[in-house]
C-alpha cells in the first residue's frame, strides 16, 4: 500500500559551539541551515491534499523562531555563562551538543508535538487550518552546508 508525502524546506542563520568537539567546531562559528520537514498521510484530505502547506508552515515556522540567529549551545558547555550577555538569544540544548543530528531530533518532536492530526493551526492570513486524520511527520532533515545534513526518521 502506498502514502502520500509533502515536504518544505525552510532557512534559517544559527551559531553553536561544539564544546566535546577535538577540531575547530568547538569554537563558536555559524551557519546558514536549511530545515526540510516531510509529512505522510495514507490518503488525502477532503481537499485532495495531504496536509495544506499553509498550516506546516506556520507550524514550523514557530519551531523555528527561537533558533532564527541565535547561538545554541549544550546545557552543561562550560562557558554557556559567557554567553549571558546575549540570553535571549540563546539556546540550550538539553540533549547535548547541538550537532546537526541533535537538533533535527530537537525539531522533529517539537514539530510533531505541535502537528498532530485534528489540531487547528492559525494562518498568518487569519484562516484556520486543520491537521488532517492520518497526517504525521516522517522526517526533518538540517542542512549543515550545502553538501551536509543529518535527518531524524519517524519509526516505520
Amino acid at each position: 500500500m502506498g502514502y502520500f508525502r509533502i515536504a518544505r524546506r525552510f532557512e534559517i542563520e544559527a551559531g553553536h559551539r561544539l564544546h566535546k568537539h577535538p577540531g575547530k567546531c568547538r569554537f563558536p562559528h555559524g551557519h546558514t541551515r536549511v530545515v526540510e520537514v516531510v509529512l505522510r498521510a495514507p490518503s488525502l484530505d477532503a481537499s485532495d491534499m495531504v496536509c495544506d502547506y499553509k498550516a506546516l508552515k506556520q507550524v514550523v515556522v514557530r519551531a523555528l523562531e527561537r533558533f532564527d540567529h541565535a547561538m545554541l549551545l549544550a546545557s552543561d558547555d562550560p562557558l554557556r555563562e559567557a554567553f549571558a550577555p546575549f540570553v535571549e538569544r540563546v539556546v540550550l540544548m538539553e540533549e547535548g551538543d547541538p550537532t546537526t543530528e541533535v537538533i533535527a531530533r530537537h525539531l522533529f518532536g517539537v514539530i510533531s508535538g505541535e502537528f498532530r492530526p485534528g489540531a487547528e493551526v492559525q494562518g498568518d492570513d487569519g484562516a484556520l487550518y486543520r491537521v488532517p486524520e492520518g497526517v504525521t511527520v516522517e522526517r526533518v532533515r538540517v542542512w549543515e552546508t550545502p553538501h551536509t545534513w543529518a535527518e531524524y526518521v519517524a519509526e516505520p
